[in-house]
């Protein structure tokens, strides 16, 4: 579940607090088809003061596009979802301007809508990525023990602080834009791309992210082509702010995923083949859909040692609105299938997951799917070990696994299980090409030894901000009060890429270590003020052929394992959890006591997922009733959330760590209720009604 922040004078205001003199509001017109095209668009009579946009009014380029793949700024000759952007209405009464919105009648011609993706055609793949290592046939020809599971995860809300929205104006020369955006120089390039002028006419000037789990990489720049265009018609300053319900139903969700595991065993028990089917529905429009294959591909296949695999994985086109990332960027639907499908092996098997996982999983030396060996040692034992302790898992296990075996059908007692997940987060490029690969940071010392650090790194807290400072800090040798970060408008610092996989712990934290420590080497030769960039660039980029990818799949990455222990209610078997564990191995923890924080916000929104955020996979996907109907879990409905780290080495790296809750805890969570339960699951999360029946089944 998504917290509310408390203000702060310090920070950026938000996109909805923001005024300029003169401004007016802007409100969309959609489709009402979910595909087809537009004959028409009449507009309501418009009081003074109001104007429609069509597509014609466009200067520039009616698209929008990001990894490759495109979308268009208002749609018209092909619609691909209900709801899609076809027409902007400007007036000074943001109310009367939704009733106009509302009043206006866009006639289409419909075509028959895609909304089947679990089975899909050729025409449906947006994107594929295949992988093999070994000989997967042979390995499952010869198998003593062969299991397959299908795994499904819902879409997701994301439910931001405040609804999307983006505002504009002409400050002199330069187009100025605001919004909360990942990724402010995509914002800038795509209003730049829109209004037909160059980039530097744009000024983007980010508003307060707050809590965005990945949702506002592109959309972001959408809404702010949509506010700079209007402002360019209209010649006024113009804000276009989303209603709750409008971010509902058009904004992004996370993608639903349906996952084929199929595992092969030898005689030993250990892992001999893995072969994964990965479909991911991203809706109308493929952005980000390759990063998110990739993403999914190596979070199949780089935690255990298995030397035959083959992975597909299938981004599908619907004519749902486009989905993409929540916490994970894809990885997230991989672990939630394999760690959950590991463990039932495990149990069939009659051996503790923990147990059964520390014998396959991989070791320093050994090969992962690009064919290269393992550069580091995996810390499974120390994580596991320490996560035992805390959670006293092996008894708990133990003893809920004698009941489950015991019962038959609903049984007496409470119904409780413990379930167990390892994953990691990997940190660096992105996998899907050269694209955004390059991230800049300045670093300048003035003549009053006051040093200020320029990067467009978006950030959602102050923590980010702080473990940049005391890193300058300490190079220079200067006071924390002596290093300031300059507001990140992309007219005043450079492009550092976007914000996501938390880069701006690893990657910008190393470049503005680096430009200070270049510095540092010319303080005392060189006259202030002194000046410094330091640029990152990959260094090995993922290379994708036919069957094969090459490369390495992350800088560093961080590791965690989690336990959730939960029981069901005797009355309506609702699962219930009691307690939720997690060790992690961060590398260099800066703020313990903040790094702790964060991994138990995004627990409880992992938690939140599993337990009650839900939009129901049919047609009607987006429609209004769901809007009413999505709930999230209650802050007093929460179990206690244990975080540890394990102890860095020497000389160990800042990590990302933010993602580690989503990619363990559904797997945990469903593993905690198939034992409870009595029966395994395979999707999350899960109606008492089929909990009862499996219950029920002898």
């Amino acid at each position: 579940m998504r917290r509310r922040e408390k203000p702060d004078e310090n920070r950026p205001i938000t996109t909805g607090d923001l005024t300029v003199e003169g401004m007016i509001h802007a409100a969309t017109v959609r489709s009402p088809v979910a595909r087809g095209s537009v004959r028409s668009i009449e507009f309501p009579r418009l009081p003074t003061g109001y104007r429609g946009i069509l597509p014609e009014d466009i200067p520039g380029a009616n698209t929008m596009t990001c990894f490759g793949a495109s979308i268009p700024v208002l749609a018209h000759d092909s619609l691909s979802y209900a709801g899609e952007p076809v027409a902007l209405i400007t007036g000074p009464d943001p109310v009367l301007l939704e009733e106009l919105a509302a009043a206006t009648k866009v006639l289409c011609e419909a075509e028959e809508a895609l909304f089947s993706w679990e089975s899909f055609s050729s025409e449906q793949v947006a994107a594929k990525r295949v992988a093999v290592l070994g000989d997967p046939d042979l390995a499952f020809s010869i198998a003593e023990t062969v299991l397959e599971d299908d795994y499904t995860s819902k879409a997701l809300e994301h439910y931001y602080s405040e609804p999307q929205g983006a505002a504009a104006s002409y400050d002199y020369d330069k187009m100025a834009v605001w919004c909360a955006t990942q990724w402010p120089y995509h914002v800038r390039d795509s209003v730049a791309l829109v209004l037909g002028c160059k980039q530097e006419e744009v000024s983007v000037r980010p508003t307060r992210l707050g809590v965005h789990l990945d949702g506002k990489l592109w959309y972001p720049s959408l809404l702010a082509c949509h506010a700079a265009l209007a402002s360019f018609v209209c010649g006024r300053p113009v804000k276009l702010m989303l209603t709750r319900e409008e971010d509902f139903l058009y904004t992004p969700k996370r993608a639903r995923s349906s996952v084929n595991v199929r595992t092969a065993l030898g005689r030993g028990g250990d892992l001999a083949g893995l072969d994964l089917r990965i479909a991911i529905n991203v809706g109308a429009y493929p952005l980000l859909a390759e990063e998110m294959l990739g993403q999914a591909v190596f979070a199949a296949t780089c935690v255990y040692a298995c030397p035959n695999l083959r992975v597909e994985a299938y981004a599908v086109l619907t004519n749902h609105p486009p989905m993409g990332p929540f916490g994970g960027l894809g990885a997230s639907h991989s672990f939630f299938a394999l760690e959950t499908h590991l463990n039932r092996l495990a149990s069939l098997k009659g051996e503790d997951p923990m147990d059964w996982k520390s014998r396959n999983v991989l070791h320093k030396g050994q090969t992962i799917l690009t064919g290269e060996p393992l550069k580091d040692e995996v810390p499974y034992a120390a994580i596991a070990e320490k996560l035992a302790a805390m959670s006293d898992y092996r008894r708990k296990y133990a003893c809920y696994e004698l009941v489950r075996k015991r019962r038959g059908g609903r049984g007496e007692g409470p119904l409780r299980g413990i379930g167990f997940s390892f994953a990691y987060q990997g940190s660096g490029p992105f996998l899907s090409g050269e694209d955004s690969n390059a991230y800049t940071v300045e670093a300048v010392l003035d003549k009053d030894l006051h040093a200020w650090l320029r990067t467009s790194a978006a950030v959602g807290s102050d923590g980010v901000l702080g473990i940049w400072r005391r890193r300058a800090a300490k190079i220079l040798g200067l006071p924390l009060e002596a290093i300031s970060v300059v507001p990140p408008l992309t007219d005043n610092v450079p492009n550092s890429g976007p914000s996501t996989l938390s880069r701006n712990v690893t990657v910008v934290n190393r470049l503005v270590g680096r430009a200070c420590e270049a510095i540092q080497k010319r303080r005392f030769r060189d006259p202030l003020p002194l000046t410094a960039k330091s640029v990152y660039r990959v260094p090995r980029p993922i290379l994708w052929e036919e069957g094969r990818v090459r490369g390495s799949p992350f800088d560093t990455a961080a590791w965690a394992a989690a336990a959730v222990e939960l029981e069901l209610d005797p009355w309506t078997f609702e699962p219930r959890p009691i307690g939720v564990w997690m060790c992690l191995d961060g590398g260099e923890i800066v703020q313990s006591e903040r790094a702790a924080a964060a991994v138990r916000i995004g627990a409880f929104d992992a938690l939140g997922a599993c337990m009650r955020e839900r939009v129901d996979p049919t047609e009607r996907l987006g429609h209004r009733e769901e809007y009413f109907r999505y709930g999230l879990e209650p802050l007093d409905e929460l179990p206690p959330i244990s975080v540890a780290f394990l102890e860095p080495g020497r000389r160990a790296a800042v990590k990302g760590i933010g993602e580690l809750p989503f990619n363990t805890i559904p797997a945990a969570f469903l593993s905690a209720l198939s034992q409870a339960g009595g029966a395994p699951f395979t999707s999350l999360p899960v109606a008492a009604a089929e909990i009862i029946r499996a219950t029920e089944t002898p």
